[in-house]
């Protein structure tokens, strides 16, 4: 399940900005080296106790439809309405309560959304007594809380976590598979392609954003849930406040997801967004696969099929486990073919190996290549175990957990894919210390 996103709304000078600052902490954003997010830092991730979500900031809400940019204001504040599972209303209690307030409780009470109403400056039990009565005929529950100081910061926090225990979406019933790109590499011819298909049976349901159309589809009787997502921009040009979000979308479709089809333009080849895409779906630790659209605009002469998968594999050599497709989505040219693939990743992700050969392969690879010594000293791996899938994810034991380096793990990753395979599925390793023993070392 992707992570909840919480929106900070209310007029000028009500605190949001401050209450967010404290919410995010110092956390690195959640969205890197993309402009007009991170510089505005208008959304990033926030944590309390076992709870991690995602939070907006949003400008103040202003009443002047001669103003332009009161009116994009507006339009930023709706689009995130739009998008949270929960709203964060802030009201001033040192200003009480004014009609700006009243004006955007009853455009709220129109969505039909979670909304908490917080109170604040108010910065303890004496303030609130005085100041929270003008509050009282708004009819609602008031959180008073001071975000400058704290007071009455926890109950605010824990009841916000608790409403996102008591309201937590339920998995798809079928594979989500979201299909990922840049704009115009044929994302939505693809999914028009796959759900033409005579031997297909359609059901479209709406989906819960402007740019994300979510249909079920079934191919040869297993049935599937194909998510066109908005594309990702370059760099540049993603001012506008829709393509903001749109991208925001985007990325918690990605997380959300069980496999994403990255769509790559075969006949442009591979570019740096292609790469940070990619990316995107690496971080979110999602099984993949790359398919190369519009293979029929490539001249046959001067490149075949094996030669563009070399390219993806060298472009994008992070992502040398997930397997390559070339089709034609506008001819509907191989584009079924997609559905045993997915099946396959599926597999490979849902995979577990038993104890015992992990750690016949676990000998045979330390054996073949030792960890450095560490500070001098010896480093023994003792077992390995598999404790998670969805994805895959191991435990491996050792005397010196520092002395794991991360080229090592890579070295033991690529011995277990060439082992188990795990085609387009992404695996963990977690790094455990403990006491050698007789009879347990590697």
């Amino acid at each position: 399940m992707s992570k909840q996103i919480v929106a900070i709304i209310g007029r000028p000078n009500v605190g949001k900005s401050t209450l967010f600052n404290k919410m995010v902490g110092k956390r690195h954003a959640v969205i890197e080296d993309v402009p007009g997010i991170t510089r505005d830092r208008l959304y990033e991730e926030a944590r309390w106790e076992d709870k991690v979500f995602d939070v907006v900031d949003t400008g103040g809400f202003l009443h002047d439809p001669k103003e332009e940019f009161a009116k994009e204001v507006i339009k930023q504040i709706l689009i995130a309405v739009e998008e949270a599972d929960i709203i964060l209303m802030m009201m001033d209690a040192e200003s009480g309560v004014l009609p700006l307030d009243i004006e955007l409780i009853d455009r709220l009470r129109k969505y039909g959304k979670r909304v908490m109403y917080g109170v604040n400056k108010i910065d303890g039990p004496k303030k609130e007594k005085t100041l929270l009565t003008d509050f009282y005929s708004i009819g609602v529950d008031l959180y008073p809380f001071s975000a400058l100081n704290g007071y009455g910061y926890e109950h605010l926090m824990d009841s916000l976590t608790g409403e996102m225990t008591a309201h937590e979406e339920e998995k798809s019933e079928y594979p989500r598979i979201a299909i990922v790109g840049r704009p115009n590499v044929g994302k939505s011819t693809l999914v028009n392609a796959l759900l033409s298909k005579e031997r297909m049976i359609v059901s479209a349901t709406p989906g819960t954003t402007r740019d994300a159309v979510d249909s079920v589809c079934s191919y040869y009787k297993k049935k599937y849930t194909l998510v066109d997502t908005a594309g990702i921009r370059r760099k540049g040009k993603m001012a506008k406040t829709v393509e903001r979000y749109s991208f925001l979308r985007t990325i918690r479709n990605i997380e959300n997801c069980d496999v994403a089809l990255i769509v790559l333009d075969a006949s442009e080849g591979i570019v740096e967004l292609d790469q940070k895409i990619a990316g995107f779906v690496t971080a979110a630790k999602k099984g993949a696969i790359m398919i190369l659209n519009k293979w029929d605009l490539v001249s046959k002469d001067t490149a075949t099929a094996d030669d563009l998968k070399k390219i993806v594999y060298d472009r994008l050599w992070f992502m040398k486990h997930v397997p390559v497709l070339t089709i034609s989505a506008l001819n509907k040219k191989r584009a079924t073919k997609i559905f045993p693939i997915i099946d396959t990743v599926l597999e490979e992700c849902s995979k577990r190996i038993s104890t015992n050969e992990l750690n016949l392969f676990l000998r045979n690879a330390v054996s073949a290549k030792e960890p450095p010594l560490y500070r001098g000293k010896k480093v023994k791996i003792y077992y390995i175990s598999q404790v998670k899938t969805s994805p895959p994810g191991f435990i491996i034991f050792t005397n010196r957990k520092e002395g794991i380096k991360p080229q090592y793990i890579k070295y033991l990753e690529h011995k277990l894919r060439d082992r188990f395979t795990f085609e387009g599925a992404p695996v963990d390793f977690y790094i455990r210390q403990r006491k050698q023993k007789q009879g347990m070392h590697a």
